[in-house]
């Protein structure tokens, strides 16, 4: 293993030039389009358009009946909501012989359904709106009414290989490196997403739905963070967001390929074939050079720099790294780590008690220690998961709802996603000037009070009134979306940073079990998904309120710090510059245990 530091080799070789930008446009093409087609592509593949009971012989009525008489005497009127142009699309008049009815009303179709026609269960099947989709999995299979339970399972088993997934791939590109993993991952979403095509049946669909979601979000991940080990610390938050710019962008483009290719057949096959070529990607996509140092592969890390700076115009030594390498194995233990007990002696003050615990600080510390013996850092920790719980639940709820608001599902589609772009640059700018406690509040709540405005839309009101609330809740949700990582990394300790954040993560993804069952709840209500989400992110807005703000302060590096990290922060407080003469949270504490101590 190598001591050698790759941000020590970047300010040579250049920590953005132009084979970093070349790499990171490449790599958002697998990052961004096969992996927003993978996880949004069911919102089309498996789209439930209005639908009504099937009546053979009313069907083929002689004369024709209009959409209107064919609905009225067909299935009996509901009054929920105006889904299904008002009609129920589970149950059916029982009459066996339409055309004596047509006869008895002097060779004409009754204008109303008798009182006396017995309502049914469905008997004969479905007829299917077929305005948007020439056919979908459920139009063919018939998953719809006592069924429609099947596909929001399948969305559900998706996430939960996607929760296994996340694990076992970061655990591979660990182990065995970022390029070996994307590449396993690549192939087995390019080759699954093909197969989906041909599935004769929505159970051998949903099992390779759900192998495949092993590949997501770990396809989005793996290449950003290829990309991120070899720009400079400055550009890293950029990359970011413009990696959650071009998803976005992505999902527009998923919207407009399923309106051209109206069938679930053709869409399967365009939103997977056509990535085969990234397979050409083998002979492009190097290594990371910081994951190979941390091996000790320094011969294959001289390589891929030695590549950077001819790429970048650099002039460096032919053994560049090796003499790097060499320099960093020879050099002399800092000052600052070999005095980094005292420096700890320094900071609390003369208090044995204090002193004792933070002496201790290069003990391995874990989640379990936190959740144990530290109160506040426990409660900041459970707040933040609940709040990275309700933004996964949310987003993705209303992502995939948003196909779901009595106007084009395509277009419902392409504005949520459009909407997020202006989000992520309001959230990333208003989060460095009124911190991110305050604009997790806001964000959260306004887009909760807008879904749940949807309640108070009449039913007979134009459609673009719920669209238009819905869309204010994403944009915020979207919003929040940008600040709740930032947020999240700041508050933990550095000591149990990624424990936390894996922990925080898993628990979010499991919030992706949920959300196809709230949206499937819209058979009952069209608006009864939106208030549940709109509570929930009502819910999460409320807890931030009680988190510490983190902007411009002294992030928490030991669990100690994590403790002493916002004990005292008032609920209505506003963030302000801390000026260097004024003590930390850490040395407040410090300061007031003496003053106990000396009390006593």
């Amino acid at each position: 293993m190598s001591t050698l530091d790759f941000d020590e080799v970047l300010p040579h070789i250049g920590e953005i030039g132009f084979y970093q930008i070349t790499l990171y446009i490449l790599l958002c093409i697998p990052a961004c389009l096969p992996a927003a087609f993978l996880a949004f592509g069911q919102v089309f593949l498996s789209a439930n358009p209005s639908h009504w009971c099937a009546h053979p012989e009313l069907d083929q009525a002689d004369p024709p009946l209009n959409i209107t008489q064919r609905l009225s005497l067909g299935s009996p009127p509901t009054e929920t909501d105006g889904s299904n142009l008002g009609y129920d699309s589970c149950s059916m008049y029982d009459v066996q012989n339409w055309t004596q009815i047509y006869q008895e009303n002097n060779n004409s179709w009754p204008e109303q359904p008798s009182s006396n026609w017995s309502v049914v269960p469905c008997k004969y099947g479905w007829i299917f709106d077929k305005s948007e989709y020439e056919d979908t999995l459920v139009t063919e299979m018939g998953l719809v009414c006592e069924k429609a339970w099947v596909v929001s399972t399948s969305t559900s088993l998706f996430y939960v290989g996607s929760l296994i997934g996340n694990v076992m791939f970061g655990h591979v590109a660990d182990k065995h490196g970022r390029r070996t993993s994307f590449f396993i991952m690549l192939f087995m979403e390019v080759t699954l997403s093909i197969s989906v095509a041909f599935s004769p049946n929505y159970l051998v669909y949903t099992v390779i739905r759900t192998i495949n979601g092993l590949t997501f979000p770990a396809l989005f991940q793996i290449p950003f963070i290829l990309c991120l080990e070899i720009l400079g610390p400055a550009y890293r938050t950029m990359a970011g967001m413009m990696l959650c710019l071009v998803f976005a962008v992505a999902l527009m483009i998923l919207a407009g390929l399923a309106y051209i290719f109206n069938t679930w057949f053709n869409l399967a096959l365009v939103t997977s074939v056509p990535f085969l070529s990234l397979f050409g990607y083998w002979w492009i996509v190097p290594e990371s050079p910081r994951w190979l140092l941390s091996i000790g592969k320094i011969d294959e890390a001289e390589v891929v720099v030695q590549k950077i700076a001819k790429w970048n115009k650099k002039d460096i030594p032919a053994n560049f790294i090796h003499q790097m390498a060499s320099r960093a194995s020879n050099k002399p233990v800092s000052r600052r780590q070999s005095t980094a007990k005292q420096e700890t002696k320094l900071i609390v003050g003369e208090d044995g008690r204090i002193r004792e615990t933070l002496e201790n600080m290069k003990e391995e510390r874990t989640m379990l220690d936190m959740m144990r013996f530290y109160p506040t850092a426990r409660r900041n920790f459970l707040l933040i998961t609940f709040n990275w719980l309700v933004n996964a639940i949310v987003y993705n709820g209303l992502s995939y709802y948003s196909a779901n608001l009595d106007v084009s599902s395509h277009l419902g589609f392409f504005i949520s996603s459009a909407v997020e772009i202006p989000s992520y640059f309001l959230g990333w700018y208003v989060m460095d000037k009124l911190g991110r406690r305050w604009v997790l509040f806001e964000t959260m709540m306004i887009g909760g009070v807008s879904c749940i405005s949807c309640i108070f839309v009449p039913l007979d009101a134009d459609p673009w009134w719920t669209v238009s609330l819905a869309m204010i809740g994403k944009f915020q949700i979207a919003a929040s979306f940008a600040v709740i990582y930032v947020y999240a990394g700041e508050l933990m300790p550095t000591v149990i940073r990624s424990q936390a954040m894996g922990i925080s993560s898993f628990v979010a993804g499991i919030g992706l079990l949920i959300f196809p069952y709230i949206n499937s709840l819209g058979v009952i209500s069209r608006i009864l998904p939106l208030v549940i989400m709109g509570s929930f992110s009502c819910l999460g807005g409320v807890a931030a309120l009680f988190l510490p703000e983190t902007l411009w302060t002294h992030l928490p590096n030991t669990l100690e710090e994590g403790e002493a990290f916002g004990s005292d922060f008032k609920v209505f407080s506003c963030p302000t510059r801390r000026t260097e003469d004024e003590p930390t949270e850490l040395e407040l504490m410090a300061q007031r245990e003496k003053n106990r101590s000396v009390d006593v």
